[in-house]
């Protein structure tokens, strides 16, 4: 379904006027096109900035010619999409700090309501998004964050009438995510005592590793390889990070002899070999 929706973006996008939420539509905004963009470029579409510049008056950003009044949303959405530029990419150079101070005083003033949508909570998701950049969000984490932010099917989008769009925004979806944060969040804990009980039964306290840094290899592992099917990668960051740590404390605290050393080397080869036939033939 992703491949088939990116696939449909990708072959309704304009170079030179953006896109729309309807397909061969002369007509665009800034709020439709950045989001494309942006989505596209993390999927590894070839996409070029430029066609920002068509929205770009002076060092002002609109979503339509001649409005008067700026969307949050919409320059919320410019912001996202300035943060996946390559060196050299003035127009999003400009977008980010047009969009960054725009949405600051946003917030700062209390100003923060749409003219095109009554939603869950705009300013949460707008201040989530200056204080932790892209770059800098944990996959899991933006997604519990959005979990309190989505609205579901009491979002209201405003035009010549006030109307629903069930296929945005509705029940079903905010449901799938809980259920889905919720496997995932279960899995990691299944992991973690897991690993606890691998890690005491290796005695790596005695090479001075404590629980607290396995805590943190197994969270650096968790946060950037997140999904329920990944759980090897996971658990292979891990205990190879503990085993380096152990390996490392050997070496600089008990400043064995050659000899001591060799027959280091030969322990934990042996166990390494043993452990990596075992965990393979699990799987």
């Amino acid at each position: 379904m992703y491949i088939d929706s990116f696939f449909l973006n990708y072959k309704y996008w304009n170079q030179d006027i953006g896109i729309f939420s309807g397909r061969n539509s002369n007509f665009c905004d800034i709020d439709d096109t950045c989001m494309a963009i942006r989505l596209l470029r993390l999927y590894g579409y070839d996409v070029k900035p430029d066609v920002l510049y068509k929205f770009k008056d002076g060092d002002n950003f609109f979503c339509l010619m001649g409005e008067t009044d700026k969307s949050p949303t919409a320059m919320y959405n410019l912001y996202r999409c300035s943060q996946v530029s390559f060196p050299g990419e003035k127009i999003l150079e400009d977008a980010n700090k047009f969009t960054h101070n725009f949405l600051q005083h946003c917030l700062s003033n209390n100003q923060s309501l749409d003219k095109w949508l009554i939603a869950n909570d705009i300013p949460g998701e707008i201040r989530y998004a200056l204080e932790v950049p892209w770059y800098a969000s944990l996959p899991r984490v933006e997604a519990r964050s959005y979990l309190e932010q989505y609205g579901g099917a009491n979002d209201i989008w405003i035009g010549k009438t006030l109307n629903r769009m069930p296929d945005i925004s509705n029940n079903v979806y905010l449901e799938a995510a809980k259920l889905d944060y919720n496997k995932c969040q279960s899995q990691h804990q299944f992991e973690w005592t897991n690993i606890q009980e691998w890690f005491t039964q290796c005695n790596f306290q005695h090479f001075g590793i404590s629980k607290k840094e396995l805590l943190e290899d197994y969270f650096l592992g968790a946060t950037s390889i997140f999904e329920v099917e990944r759980s090897r990668e996971r658990l292979a960051w891990a205990k190879s990070l503990i085993m380096c740590k152990m390996i490392t404390s050997y070496f600089t605290q008990e400043k064995p002899t050659t000899c001591t050393k060799n027959r280091f080397v030969i322990v934990v080869g042996v166990y390494l070999f043993i452990y990596l036939f075992i965990f393979i033939s699990k799987y």
